[in-house]
Order: structure tokens, then C-alpha cells, then sequence
């Protein structure tokens, strides 16, 4: 346990001699006590399980239309943790432009499926740790946050006191899974949690405010919660209900019915190659990935996820010449396609974009980009010439209304971002209303291509793949008996 000095005082130096204070000792394993009792004594620390229900909506920020407009949209989410019995249940429906995207995760002791609503089809999760998908809404949820103080109490570290909404707290740094450290901000008077914040290294401060706190299942719980980004409102909460040390229904852990298992998934725990002719890679690792071309003269690029210069490398490698990154062309502003632009700046190379973007590129990069690293596309651009030049298309659809299509004539490739793709190495790509936007606006570039790459999959694809995608495309359907869905 640490006890940390709360308050010294710097000596106060005056004309004739100085003030001393005095230290004031700051038990913070007594603050921890009375936040357990308040929050419900043993009902918390020995919480058997527990079930959250919660409405958000908020600007998808950084990812909207329009780099000037923010979209609202809506999360609907539900976590089950059967602490007792190692099992865990989370649903959620995401609700944006592109429409509803559904996600299911089952933990059943060591069994752990990640099931699609959509096509009905279930594959195991990449862990059965509930922190992973769960830790988000763990961190919303204060009787959590009370809970993980108590059992984190030996690291705990106090900050000193805070007022927070005129009101005077106390602040303590406790570590989370999977998670930068946590700061709890505890009413003085009581002992209830009413904010958090946390560090992001990409996006920058957290900040969670909780509010109207009531007895719930013999524990105290905030029902109202809102969620800040950088200062910016990211979740606001529109309907919460918690339950706790509840009896559960065990057909909850189980696979849905009518539920088939899932083909097999292409493993990007490596970087993946793929050598789509002796100028032309498309190389990435997980969801990030890149076409590079070498014209002849220098090396066109395209994708712009973080880890861009490790797929450069691996580029080199694969074709054996040392060419630099002449340009490197910029899909659209979105904020997560922006992460490896910074690579690019450092290692010389021209961005390609529109002139919407280069705004958010400004105000996002941390090189403070020149106007000479610019290149703007109006409708369509040619970098290179011959079999090895370089086609880029500008295009609008529903998920942004500026996309930058690359196409290789050499090759027949399309390489485009956000609008299809799949995890697995065979099968029709599920579609959605992105997918369908742009079919439309491919295909009125009339454009000879053959196969698809993208900036989120490892697979290539063909033309087929695509067509068939946007044939099966079916509006998803809030199925009757997931009732989460509709709210």
C-alpha cells in the first residue's frame, strides 16, 4: 500500500524569516475503504456477475461524410459477466449511414465465439478475456471502476484533491487491463466516483463523467454516463440499466440456433505479401495494409495506416530495389486512415488528396506538412506513364464524400478503402449500404479491372467476389428476438 504526502507545502519565504508547514499524511487504503462501503461493501467485492444495458449516441468523430460536419449516430450495447462461472456474453449494434452493424461475442470457460448476426455464421474470438471487448464498457460502468480500486488497491497511487462540479474530491491513479492507468475522481463527501479520466496515445484525453447515482441490487450505480474525446462529446448516454449478483440464463453462453460455422480465416498475425505482378504488392499485417507500385522512376503508394514504412520495407525486400516513396496517395480523411501519414511526410514523400483532406491532414499531422507536399486530385490524376503508370479516380458514396480509387491498367487492380472485404480466404463477402454506394460509383468509371485489394483485408479478390457481394446485399433486419437491436 502506498501512502503518498498530501499537500506539503513549499516553505514561504518572508522578509525576516520563513514559515515551515508541516506534512499531512493521506491514508489512501481508508479513502478506498469508504468508497467499497458506499458503493455496497461485500455485494462489490464479491460481485458473482453482472449485466449492462446501455443507448449512446455521438458524433463519429473523424469519421464522418464531410471532414466539416460530424454524423451522430448510435451504439446499442449489452455485456453479461459471469465472473463466478467464467463466462461472458456481449452484444452491440452500431447504427451509422452504412447501416446497422451488429456484433456477438460468447465466453463460455475457455470456449470463446464471435458470431455474425448478419449471415448467421459464428468462428472462434481472438480471446476470451472479456477485457478485451468488454473493458470499454467496464470502463463506463463506476460500480466497476469502484470494484477494479478495491482489487487494485496495493498499486493504487493518490493524486490529491480536486474539486470537480463545486464540489470537493479526491483523485487516485489505479492500472486497468488492456488499459493506460486510470484517474478516479471520488466525492469527498460521498465516496462515489462521479468522474474518470484516462490517457489515449493516438487520440489524447478521456474523459467519463457519472451521474445519477441510485441503489441498484444492494450496490450504487450512475445512470447517466457521458463519454468526451480531447474535450469533444464522443457518447452520450440515452438509456443505462445495470443488475448485479443476478441469477443467469445459462442458454445466454450458448451459439444461437440456425448458426453455422465460419470458413476459414486468412492469419494476419504476420505481414501478408501478396505479389500481384513484379512492380505491384499489396502488403500489410491485421487490419492495415498498402499497394505499392514502382513506376520505373519511383514508388506510388497507397493505404495510409500506421505502419506504413514497415510495409515500405518489406516492399523493398520483396522486390529487391531500394526506390523511395515518391507520392503516396491519401483515400479519404478519416482519421484512422490517417495514422501512418506521418511516415510518409518523414520519408519524403508527396501526398495525393483532395483539397478537403489536406485541411484535416494539417491539423492532424504532427510534422506541420509545407504546401509543396500537397498534390491535389480534381475528378481523376495519372502518376507515371505506360503499362507502369498509376490511375487515381476520385469518387463519392455514402461513406464519405470523397474516395480516392487506385487502379493499375498493367494489372487490372482496384485498391480502395472502408467499402468491402472479408476475414476469410474463400466466400462471398458480406455487403452493406457502403458496399452498394460504391458498386454505383465504380461502375461508372467503366474501369477494365479484374481484382480488388484493400486497406483493411489480406485477400485478393475479383471482380466476381465484388459483384456477388453487392448481388446478396440485404438490408440488416433487427431480428425480432433481439430486442438491443431496435431500441
Amino acid at each position: 500500500m502506498k501512502t503518498i504526502i498530501r499537500g506539503a507545502l513549499l516553505a514561504l519565504l518572508v522578509v525576516g524569516g520563513a514559515a515551515h508547514a508541516q506534512d499531512d499524511e493521506f491514508d489512501v487504503g481508508a479513502l478506498i475503504d469508504r468508497v467499497v462501503a458506499a458503493y455496497g461493501g461485500e455485494a462489490l467485492t464479491e460481485m458473482r456477475n453482472y449485466e449492462v444495458v446501455e443507448a449512446y449516441i455521438g458524433p463519429n468523430l473523424g469519421q464522418s461524410w464531410a471532414p466539416e460536419l460530424a454524423d451522430l449516430n448510435k451504439n446499442n450495447l449489452r455485456l453479461v459477466h459471469d465472473i463466478e462461472n467464467g463466462r461472458a456474453y456481449f452484444e452491440s449494434y452500431f447504427k451509422a449511414r452504412g447501416g446497422i452493424f451488429p456484433n456477438l461475442i460468447i465466453v463460455n470457460g475457455e470456449e470463446a465465439w464471435t458470431v455474425n448476426l448478419q449471415i448467421g455464421r459464428y468462428g472462434e474470438a481472438n480471446s476470451a478475456d472479456p477485457y478485451t471487448f468488454g473493458g470499454g464498457t467496464m470502463r463506463t460502468t463506476d460500480t466497476l471502476l469502484a470494484r477494479q480500486l478495491h482489487a487494485a488497491r496495493e498499486e493504487a497511487e493518490y493524486l490529491g484533491p480536486a474539486s470537480w462540479l463545486n464540489r470537493p474530491h479526491e483523485t487516485v491513479k489505479i492500472p486497468f487491463p488492456l488499459s493506460p492507468d486510470l484517474t478516479l475522481y471520488i466525492d469527498a463527501e460521498t465516496h462515489l466516483v462521479t468522474r474518470m479520466t484516462r490517457d489515449n496515445p493516438q487520440l489524447g484525453a478521456l474523459d467519463y463523467v457519472f451521474d445519477d447515482h441510485v441503489a441498484v441490487d444492494g450496490l450504487m450505480a450512475a445512470t447517466r454516463v457521458y463519454f468526451s474525446v480531447a474535450g469533444d462529446p464522443n457518447l452520450i448516454g440515452t438509456g443505462r440499466t445495470v443488475r448485479f449478483n443476478r441469477s443467469l440464463d445459462d442458454g445466454l453462453f450458448r451459439l444461437p440456433a440456425n448458426t453455422e460455422p465460419e470458413g476459414e480465416r486468412i492469419d494476419t498475425s504476420e505481414m501478408v505479401v501478396n505479389r500481384l505482378a513484379s512492380n505491384v504488392y499489396h502488403i500489410g499485417q491485421n487490419g492495415g495494409y498498402s499497394i505499392f507500385v514502382d513506376t520505373g522512376a519511383e514508388v506510388v503508394g497507397c493505404g495510409g495506416y500506421p505502419g506504413l514504412q514497415d510495409r515500405l520495407e518489406k516492399f523493398h525486400e520483396a522486390t529487391g530495389n531500394r526506390k523511395r516513396l515518391a507520392y503516396q496517395v491519401v483515400t479519404h480523411h478519416h482519421n484512422d486512415h490517417l495514422g501512418g501519414i506521418d511516415e510518409a511526410l518523414s520519408l519524403g514523400a508527396t501526398l495525393v488528396t483532395v483539397d478537403d483532406t489536406v485541411e484535416v491532414i494539417r491539423d492532424t499531422s504532427q510534422l506541420e506538412p509545407e504546401s509543396g507536399r500537397f498534390l491535389t486530385v480534381n475528378d481523376r490524376m495519372t502518376l507515371g506513364a505506360g503499362r507502369d503508370r498509376v490511375e487515381i479516380y476520385d469518387v463519392s458514396t455514402i461513406h464519405s464524400r470523397s474516395n480516392l480509387l487506385f487502379y493499375v491498367p498493367a494489372t487490372r487492380t482496384v485498391f480502395m478503402a472502408d467499402h468491402f472485404g472479408s476475414p476469410y480466404a474463400t466466400g462471398v463477402p458480406a455487403a452493406n449500404r457502403n458496399t452498394v454506394s460504391m458498386a454505383e460509383a465504380l461502375g461508372a468509371l467503366e474501369l477494365n479491372y479484374n481484382r480488388i485489394v484493400t486497406a483493411h483485408n489480406a485477400r485478393v479478390y475479383t471482380a466476381r467476389d465484388f459483384v456477388r457481394s453487392v448481388e446478396s446485399f440485404r438490408d440488416f433486419d433487427c431480428p425480432d428476438d433481439r430486442p438491443l437491436c431496435s431500441r
